[in-house]
């Protein structure tokens, strides 16, 4: 056993993806799993392509679950039961996903009362759609309606409905959330509270925790005197070439004029933001670029592209993604067709690289109807325990789990701050980097939002991702600034970066040059397309990102383009690599050594979009695009009484079928043989479509939703923007905090997407720093004097004000 989390203990009760994913990624990182099963067994095992031979589940389950020794229970046996309590005892971690009211967490002895008597020490993080509690706790869901309650279903198509996203990578985000939280609260276990410390992950504030602050964006147009709801388009996105899919994705101003160049169309160079929304040039633009781009292949559209440091990628599917070559050079996929010894098919490789402790090649997943067995003593060897419980780390203070931790933040944009966001928001001290000559990109994000000399001070998008740091100044292009960098980052626990590779290599900030200066740094590197192979230095975003993964290619109706998700990458790999870090610091706490981290961003995005490249290396066949439809039973994306207002309703078997015929007052729906059995539905999906659109157009959204709901059939309104901060849930559960910024005062922030008790009870510490804000004290805290910190401020190394805003 190896890893960063060797020793660690974890009893997972879950099914389907968000729970199994959680303990995947403990996995991963060395921790010993044991998978709890029901006689029936987890569902996951016959969705989607089996596995060859007499193996008896899928590809997806055996993703999900490699690496974990099994255990099935059969409730009316007593010594089944008593052997579950015996695992349960000895466990570090126990993660379940059973819904809030399941009668199985008090059969199997789950609940907390007996938790505590079993294991006072016990970390417990129980993953459910709307949380523990709230006036949600108890509604129904499908995966399709919690996405359209978070925000995600969205217009991706224009004059169609509202898409979901696909390949169920809303469940893996929630996985991954989990896992974060995870490894929170046994830190704070470690501190000896005397009872179990339950951490309560809402799968539906997950989802929201993953949007580029939409509510925060809304609220400012609106101060603005523009619609709250109000959208643009990215350009290019994904448009066609030659032989498939090119996502070109304009981040900035120069991007649009360059792709405007690239592309022959110069005069278009002034209408970026009317294209951006939809005005008439749009149409005009792409008559007159399509026949350009339709002439070039993807491969060289992305070349050309890059060349012109436009950020470009592919468009991937299951079948396609295995020829990328920056994929293949790196090794990513795991392809096991070849060997006899294993199960056949190919998988996503762990979603980061520890330099010391690298993840393992996964054992086999485990087979339904093994016995309850106890733990190993391996466990107890590897990694003995202190006082008892296993983190290392025990924080003084339960509310501040990362106290004492020093990071050094050289961050931009949204992956590398979201994870130190997070760290400072439980008691990190954060110092982020950015200059007066060029600041982090991010606080250009919201273009359409700039306003007074200070707009760089005002971006929601900003705001939101550097909560709870503080902010420091330094011209990196001249010597001296990186003489201050390598000082402060020779006393910092941890350097974060998600730069493309060569910008840290210049500065002299890479994971070499810092050890020589601090042995046991731990460095966590986030590029987007990795740190070596072939397009290591290509420039890219979110968007790429979605695009290369697969993310993209499973969005969108059967009929339609691929379609981008808008967004959710960078904090998905921000997640990731946190889960990392918290382990990687485990690991130090016990043997002294730093590590670097590489989170390649374009690998977590194909690991939580796994299912199309397992299905195709089991079928031979890229699945087509699903739009709003499951496999197995009728749903989708309603419009109703209210312009631009849809709802989502999914009828998963047939008592639902026979609520929503009680719903619409239409009884001899029961008799048609069309709707007769799920078979049926799903044969005749168009119908039941059409029976639906004609009820939900006499009614409100809200109203479809209430309705459904209070019959048990899920049913969820499309959250648009404008409306996430009026969602009684959210209240209940005090998912937004307010804080006060010194220039565009008081505003309600999105927090974590868990409770954690007992633990923090808020979920920041700081509203965002202003520009410089905190030269003097964090440079007086490194040795300068008054004297020097004012030379560098007439220097132009550090300053307050954007140098020609």
């Amino acid at each position: 056993m190896s890893g960063p989390l060797a020793g660690l203990r974890v009893v997972e009760v879950g099914s389907e993806i968000t729970g199994p994913y959680c303990t995947k990624l403990l996995a991963d990182l060395g921790a010993d799993v044991c998978k709890v099963e029901s006689i029936s067994g987890d569902p996951i095992r016959r969705w989607g392509a089996l596995l060859p031979g007499d193996v008896g589940h899928s590809g997806l389950f055996e993703y999900l679950n490699a690496g974990k020794r099994g255990a099935t229970v059969e409730l009316a046996a007593t010594a089944d039961l008593a052997a579950l309590h015996e695992l349960v005892a000895g466990a570090d971690l126990l993660v379940e996903n059973l819904s809030p009211g399941s009668q199985l967490r008090w059969d199997w002895g789950l609940d907390p009362d007996n938790l505590a008597r079993l294991n006072p020490r016990l970390t417990v993080v129980r993953i459910s759609s709307f949380g523990q509690h709230g006036p949600s706790r108890d509604r129904e869901t499908t995966p399709l309606t919690l996405q359209a309650a978070s925000g995600w279903v969205n217009e991706r198509d224009p004059g169609r409905p509202p898409v979901q996203a696909g390949a169920r990578i809303p469940e893996y985000i929630a996985g991954s959330y989990a896992a974060m939280g995870a490894l929170t609260g046994l830190r704070i276990s470690a501190a000896g509270v005397g009872r179990p410390v339950e951490v309560d992950v809402s799968v539906f504030e997950a989802l929201l925790s993953t949007l580029p602050y939409p509510m925060l964006l809304a609220e400012r147009l609106v101060k603005m005197g523009l619609p709250g709801n109000a959208k643009g388009a990215p350009m290019l996105g994904i448009v066609r070439a030659s032989d498939g899919w090119v996502g070109i994705n304009c981040l900035t101003g120069q991007h649009w004029l360059d792709v405007c160049a690239m592309v022959g169309l110069p005069e278009f160079g002034e209408h970026q933001i009317a294209i951006m929304i939809g005005g008439p040039e749009r149409e005009e633009f792409f008559e007159k670029a399509s026949p350009w781009l339709q002439s070039m292949t993807v491969a060289d559209l992305v070349e050309l592209s890059q060349a012109l440091r436009i950020p470009a990628a592919p468009v991937t599917d299951g079948e396609s993604i295995l020829s990328c070559p920056q994929y293949a050079e790196r090794g990513f996929f795991i392809d096991t067709r070849n060997d006899p010894a294993a199960r056949r098919f190919v998988r996503p490789g762990a979603p980061f690289r520890l330099s010391k402790t690298p993840a393992a090649v996964p054992r086999p997943a485990p087979p339904l109807g093994e016995a309850v067995a106890a733990w190993d003593a391996e466990t107890e060897s590897v990694s003995p325990r202190r006082h008892g419980a296993f983190s290392a780390l025990p924080p003084s203070d339960v509310t501040q789990p990362f106290a004492g931790l020093k990071v050094f933040d050289l961050s931009t944009f949204w992956a590398g701050a979201y994870l130190t966001c997070y760290l400072g928001a439980y008691g990190a001290d954060v110092v982020k980097v950015e200059s007066i000559q060029r600041p982090d990109g991010h606080r250009y994000s919201g273009s359409l939002l700039r306003e007074g000399d200070d707009w760089y001070e005002r971006g929601p998008l900003w705001q939101g991702t550097n909560l709870n740091k503080r902010d420091l100044t330094l011209d990196l292009s001249s010597e001296t600034g990186r003489e201050l960098a390598l000082r402060m980052a020779a006393e910092a626990d941890v350097v974060v970066e998600n730069f493309s590779p060569r910008v840290v290599e210049q500065f002299g900030l890479d994971y070499d040059s810092l050890v020589k200066v601090n042995a046991d740094v731990i460095m966590v590197r986030m590029p987007g397309f990795g740190l070596e192979g072939p397009w290591r230095d290509y420039v890219g975003w979110a968007l790429n990102i979605e695009q290369l993964s697969g993310m993209s290619s499973t969005t969108g109706y059967v009929d339609g383009p691929p379609c981008n998700l808008q967004g959710p990458a960078d904090p998905i790999a921000g997640v990731h690599a946190t889960v990392a870090l918290l382990a990687a610091l485990e690991h130090r706490a016990r043997t002294g050594e730093g590590q670097l981290i590489e989170v390649a961003q374009i690998e977590v995005g194909a690991a939580v979009a796994a299912e199309p490249v397992i299905e195709y290396s089991l079928t031979g066949r890229v699945r087509a695009r699903e739009g709003n439809r499951h496999r197995t039973y009728v749903q989708g994306v309603y419009p109703t009484a209210t312009d631009d207002e849809w709802v989502a309703v999914s009828v998963r078997n047939d008592a639902d079928w026979a609520a929503l015929a009680e719903a619409v007052a239409q009884p001899e729906l029961l008799s048609d043989i069309r709707f007769a059995t799920e078979e049926a539905r799903l044969g005749n999906h168009e119908a039941f479509d059409e029976v639906l659109t004609a009820w939900t157009r006499t009614r409100t959204s809200a109203e479809v939703a209430d309705e459904l709901s209070m019959r048990g059939v899920p049913a969820e309104q499309i959250l648009r923007a404008d409306r996430m901060y009026d969602v009684e849930q959210l209240d209940a559960r005090s998912f937004y905090q307010e804080l006060e910024h010194p220039i565009t005062g008081p505003h309600r922030f999105p927090g974590w997407p868990f409770h954690i008790a007992p633990g923090p009870k808020r979920h920041h510490r700081t509203v965002s720093p202003t520009l410089g804000q905190h030269n003097d004290e964090v440079l007086a805290e490194v040795g300068l004097s008054v004297q020097d910190i004012a030379s560098l401020r007439d220097r132009q190394i550090i300053g307050e004000r954007l140098l020609n805003s």
